[in-house]
């Protein structure tokens, strides 16, 4: 076994050890497991953007994914900024990231990163697993896409997902992108180590955001994913934004149905 499959499973019970082994949280340990190891290393069903496996297709690829055609609130979605609600009971965000080692992996479907980090939302704790990149941002503002997001997910002890969304613009290189982004593994399933600064770098400097309940935006498309949006975005070159769509020039799921949800903000 390489040693990057015996790191990868080593997160992997590290993750199993935080879920208590009760029936009720079984979708929640597959869940976690899906996100913590690349897809080839569950033997997914195949899915894509594109073609026969296209994210319209993706509910009938495999019961698995049933979630993905018949799920009630899925992610992700257009905000519409006038028609938010003021959260007047939100909680901030407090990320605790730090510098350190982790693990690039091109998943075949866009760019992972596995590495750790803490997360407050209110007093409540979640531990980063894991960000990725999706061209264009997945999210829409007033039907408009960034060009590229970063989703940050965490997870806490019972295997609730906390996401926080960063939307990249082109303007000034993207200091924190600049010290992995000439590393990015080519190829399906390779992994390239990297030593990281605090992900704090990729963040902006408010962290207001609007927040909504969702999913996965990804098969399985489960349920029940709180995104945290930040308003503010940052900047990213159009070198380095070129350096990523020449990999995955569309990794981005089709927004979804409100549904009669409603989005609020922070602010």
């Amino acid at each position: 076994m390489g040693k990057s499959r015996e790191i990868l499973l080593g997160l992997v019970v590290n993750l199993l050890t935080l879920i208590p082994m009760v029936s009720k949280v079984v979708p929640a340990t597959a869940l976690l497991l899906s996100l913590a190891l690349p897809a080839a290393g569950l033997a997914k069903p195949k899915y894509g953007y594109t073609g026969a496996v296209a994210p319209e297709r993706w509910g009938q690829l495999s019961p698995e994914y049933a979630a993905c055609s018949k799920g009630t609130s899925q992610a992700p979605l257009n905000i519409v900024t006038a028609k938010t609600v003021k959260d007047s009971k939100s909680l901030p965000l407090k990320p605790n990231y730090i510098a350190g080692p982790a693990e690039a992996i091109n998943t075949g479907t866009g760019i992972q990163v596995n590495l750790k980090g803490d997360l407050k939302i209110g007093a409540a704790d979640y531990k980063l697993l894991q960000f990725h990149f999706h061209a264009h941002g997945e999210e829409a503002i007033n039907g408009v896409h960034y060009p590229l997001n970063a989703h940050l997910v965490h997870a806490n002890s019972a295997g609730n997902l906390r996401v926080i969304g960063v939307n990249l613009k082109v303007g000034a290189p993207n200091a924190y992108l600049e010290s992995f982004w000439s590393k990015l593994p080519a190829k399906k399933d390779g992994t390239v180590k990297v030593d990281l600064p605090s992900l704090a770098g990729l963040l902006p400097k408010s962290l207001a955001y609007f927040t909504y309940t969702g999913s996965l935006t990804t098969p399985p498309c489960t349920e029940g994913v709180q995104f945290f949006i930040l308003k503010e975005p940052v900047t990213i070159s159009a070198k380095q934004l070129n350096t990523f769509v020449k990999l995955y020039p569309n990794n981005a799921r089709p927004v979804q149905p409100l549904n009669g949800r409603v989005i609020k903000t922070s602010n």
